[in-house]
């Protein structure tokens, strides 16, 4: 398809669509093996819903089902500034900027006490006057051996203006030789002094 081509299919598609334009992202970045993930089922990440409130599946059964035997899974990760762990309620992959106390006491009571052990089943305190919680979810895999890290947190100045820069990686850990099909929905979230301006997600190597 020639260029001018190619524009003419995104306006018209806008025109017949116009409830869907905000729901539409276009990269100017070349797609490679870092923005794809490896199966055709699996999606890029996206900021469509920052406060999740229309991305947590619903509850769970009244017990989660166990892992294989073969497998033991990870302990969350949790301390006063972050939790990162393989099982929640967000299925589809996405990124998170929480600044509403409302939104984020609804979406750890939906998408994580489920998931979490009893420990952390109270919604962790932040204060939003002064901080956020920011979140990278890899929705669900076919198999435990994923896991998501937030890399760094760096405040810069770009052409528009003062950002945040969120980089992280994508995890494929290691597999035995036998692999369960057991499905995990790997994620991580960190509590930030608060910032009001543009936020980005960049994944990296290491």
């Amino acid at each position: 398809m020639k260029r001018s081509g190619f524009w003419r299919v995104i306006v018209f598609s806008l025109l017949i669509h116009p409830a869907r334009a905000e729901m539409v992202f276009i990269s100017t970045q070349p797609l490679t093996f870092d923005t794809l993930f490896s199966s055709p089922t699996e999606q890029a990440l996206t900021l469509v819903d920052p406060e999740l409130t229309q991305s947590v599946a619903p509850p769970p059964p009244e017990s989660l089902p166990e892992p294989p035997p073969q497998f033991r899974l990870p302990d969350v990760i949790a301390d006063s500034r972050q939790w990162r762990g393989l099982r929640c309620g967000v299925t589809l992959p996405r990124y998170a900027i929480f600044r509403h106390g409302d939104k984020w006491n609804t979406f750890w009571e939906k998408g994580m006490t489920p998931y979490v052990p009893h420990r952390l089943h109270n919604v962790p305190e932040v204060d939003f006057t002064k901080e956020m919680v920011i979140g990278v979810f890899l929705g669900e895999r076919r198999d435990p051996h994923y896991a998501v890290e937030i890399r760094s947190i760096t405040p810069q100045t770009r052409p528009q203006g003062p950002v945040l820069v969120i980089r992280y990686r994508k995890i494929r850990l290691m597999e035995g030789v036998f692999s369960p099909a057991f499905p995990v929905q790997p994620f991580h979230l960190r509590k930030l002094p608060r910032f009001d301006g543009e936020v980005i997600f960049e994944p990296v190597k290491r």
